[in-house]
């Protein structure tokens, strides 16, 4: 048994075949053209024209008029990475188009996700003629009907589950609505925003005033930094266009021209090579702090700013992040808690006084990855409950939500509203119906996995011997990056591995360490957050190991390691 119970699935045992070759054909790459075009994204090629998007000639055309009569346009974002990132692209274009732009992120807090009545009414008092939604919008179809009451167009760019009923918006630009016709539907909604910018910028000789003639595909460059952030952050499928703007986006992070980054990285100690794991674990939490424990406007000021001193607002970021963390272990404790006597059910729900808006994702995270279930943790804020949802690989929870909703009688809708994708999805519902969202969403559970039994199965590319722990392996690796959601980072099994040593690290000791034999030398095999197993490998004399081959710097010394995701004592 392994430390984490899972079985291991080994793709590819063909040591015969080349590692590049074995990693390439796990990834489904079989022929020379396919390779190329996957290990070397093109502009050409991976970077679409973005009028091949519907709506996006009225987008544009809209945008335009708006500009050249001073039309006030506002951005309405979301307050999460995404949200963020695809609105700085879009201020920030619009400014050096000229626009007379503003901005409105919802607080996660106190208005929850998507555009509400009391914004539009809002934008009515600030003379606004133009909402442009950013990362959300598609659902919001009854809130649309009222900005065109109150004369007030809009244009929705969004990639979120398209519901039956499309809004009355004056553009979608959605890459997944019918009829798109857009070469790539996994865009996240700072992807779209990108695409946008750079329609704007082709566009600007054609339409714009003179003043804004400057603006040009030039800029949009500057923009892959924002949308790799929030393509990362909001686990876009990293194939076909998503790649090449994470790909570029890294290169830009690295020198970045927008002084805010610039002193995000210095907070989060982000130096030298920059990776999605940079992006996802030391950059993006910090930008999602701001909206998870106060304000998200703050991180979008980061963003757009052009200050040099922007010391103030890196540094507010860095201790919503901190505080974030604190609440979040006090919280993961409550929620384990909870759930003691659901752990036989197809769904974990947990649902507490003490649990806070912007940490409710991340508990329903945690608790999906620990256990391998769909879970959801939802927030009481007086008679409303607040949920977040995740889900495992092969369930749909945006599906199962809606299926909920089909079931309740139209006079009587179980949930207020709900959205998302796949994998992760939120909701509203009054307080009253939250032993009928129990019920009714464990029987759609139960009958979507009728075909499927979900089990804790770790996928793992090949096998990697001892010769190939090694630089030259990590090289070939490094070819295949950018990594995550659609293309992960390699696994591999390396077994019989005699043990030199095995003990915690860290602050609390919450980390595994263990010191193997391979390659003539002692390497070390590092298990974030499984300090807990040492006990379970103390006298191991050879384990087997599947981890990521990685590279540690240490005093300007670098050495190969293993990053361990499951381990066990060999047979």
């Amino acid at each position: 048994m392994s430390l984490l119970g899972k079985k291991w699935h080994i793709k590819n045992k063909d040591i015969r075949v080349p590692l590049y070759r074995r990693l390439l054909e796990n990834r489904g790459i079989s022929d020379e053209a396919d390779e190329q075009r996957f290990v070397y994204p093109t502009r050409e090629l991976d970077f679409h024209d973005p009028f091949l998007m519907k709506d996006m000639t009225k987008a544009v055309e809209r945008i335009f008029s708006a500009i050249k009569n001073k039309e006030r346009i506002m951005i309405f974002g979301d307050y999460d990475v995404d949200g963020i990132t695809g609105s700085a692209i879009l201020i920030r274009i619009l400014k050096a188009l000229g626009a007379e732009v503003s901005c409105k992120l919802p607080s996660r807090l106190k208005d929850g996700y998507g555009l509400r009545t009391k914004f539009i009414d809002d934008f009515v008092n600030s003379n606004v003629k133009l909402i442009i939604t950013v990362d959300n919008g598609i659902s919001c179809a009854d809130e649309i009907d009222y900005a065109n009451l109150k004369n007030i167009d809009v244009i929705v760019s969004d990639h979120h589950t398209v519901p039956a009923r499309l809004p009355n918006a004056t553009a979608i630009l959605h890459p997944k609505i019918p009829g798109c016709g857009y070469p790539f539907s996994e865009l996240t909604g700072a992807g779209v925003a990108l695409k946008l910018a750079q329609a704007l910028a082709i566009s600007t000789p054609k339409f714009a005033p003179k003043k804004a003639t400057i603006v040009n595909e030039a800029l949009v460059d500057d923009f892959f930094d924002l949308a790799c952030m929030g393509t990362v952050a909001d686990l876009g499928d990293l194939r076909g266009e998503n790649r090449y703007i994470v790909k570029e986006g890294l290169k830009k992070i690295a020198e970045t021209r927008w002084p805010g980054l610039s002193k995000l990285k210095e907070k989060a100690g982000v130096k030298g090579e920059i990776t999605t794991e940079t992006v996802g674990f030391q950059l993006c939490p910090r930008i999602n702090a701001a909206g998870r424990m106060s304000d998200p406007t703050e991180a979008l000021r980061l963003l757009i700013t052009d200050e040099k001193n922007v010391e103030k607002y890196a540094e507010t970021l860095d201790l919503l992040n901190r505080d974030r963390q604190n609440i979040m272990k006090e919280l993961i404790d409550i929620a384990e808690n909870d759930i003691e006597n659901q752990k036989e059910n197809p769904i974990l729900i947990v649902c507490n006084t003490s649990f806070h808006g912007g940490i409710i994702g991340l508990i329903a995270a945690r608790l999906c990855e620990k256990y391998n279930k769909p879970s959801i943790a939802m927030e009481v804020r007086d008679d409303i409950i607040i949920g977040s949802c995740r889900s495992i690989p092969g369930l749909n929870i945006a599906t199962a939500l809606t299926r909920v909703q089909e079931k309740s009688p139209k006079n009587k809708p179980v949930l207020i509203n709900f959205g998302g994708h796949p994998a992760a999805a939120g909701f509203t519902l009054k307080a009253q119906d939250e032993k009928r969202l129990f019920t009714e969403l464990n029987e759609v559970i139960c009958e979507m996995m009728k075909d499927f039994e979900p089990s804790p199965l770790l996928n793992i590319d090949t096998v990697l011997g001892e010769s190939d722990i090694s630089f030259e392996s990590l090289n070939i690796i490094r070819l295949l990056a950018p990594f995550g959601m659609g293309n992960p980072a390699p696994l591999f099994a390396c077994t019989g591995l005699p043990v030199h040593e095995v003990v915690t690290v860290g602050k609390d000791k919450t980390h595994l360490k263990i010191r193997v034999r391979a390659n003539g030398t002692i390497i070390d095999a590092i298990g974030f957050k499984l300090g807990g197993f040492e006990q379970n490998l103390r006298n191991a004399k050879k384990v087997d190991i599947v981890g990521e081959l990685d590279e540690n710097v240490w005093n300007g010394v670098s050495k190969i390691q293993l990053k361990i995701k499951d381990a066990r004592i060999s047979k």
